[in-house]
């Protein structure tokens, strides 16, 4: 009898063991899924943002390009639309960098405090406030363009210290 308790606790010890075991294995395949999706997904961003760089560089350099992506409300010369899509790259170089989490959000807007000091490129985030208020309320850019907002009031006061955080 007391054989056959001694056999039952250690056949009960090892099915619990092995059921540990097999939780332990699940969740490590979970992780390493969800390590694979977050992958896929900072490659799908990175991708997606080259070829948006890309044509953007193809419609700096062909005003027929460039004619496609003038949606600004007010008439503007050839060259400051070219400016303002230099100006949306370079917001969009560090949109990416925010989201892909290579620069905080404190680096990004360190970055943009420079960046604003160009009365260009303020001019640009001002002809494209339209543009933005479609973005859902919860998004990293959104987030990050209404502190781009701020930025952008702050150097158009004459008193602004710019490097001021």
């Amino acid at each position: 009898m007391a054989g056959l308790a001694f056999a039952a606790g250690a056949f009960a010890a090892l099915a619990v063991q092995r059921l540990h075991g097999e939780a332990m294995l699940l969740a490590r395949l979970e992780l390493m899924h969800e390590e694979q999706r977050q992958h896929h997904w900072r490659t799908d961003m990175a991708d997606k943002h080259r070829l948006h760089f890309d044509l953007l560089c193809k419609a700096v350099q062909d005003p027929d390009l460039a004619a496609v992506l003038d949606t600004y409300e007010i008439e503007i010369t050839p060259t400051q639309l070219k400016q303002y899509l230099f100006a949306n790259a370079l917001y969009g170089n560090l949109l990416h960098a925010f989201r892909s989490g290579t620069v905080s959000l404190e680096e990004a807007l360190g970055h943009m405090r420079g960046i604003c000091q160009s009365s260009i490129f303020r001019e640009y985030w001002e002809v494209t406030g339209h543009h933005r208020e479609s973005l859902p309320a919860g998004s990293q850019e959104r987030l990050l363009a209404r502190h781009v907002d701020e930025i952008v009031a702050r150097a158009n006061d004459e008193n602004d210290q710019w490097w001021v955080a």
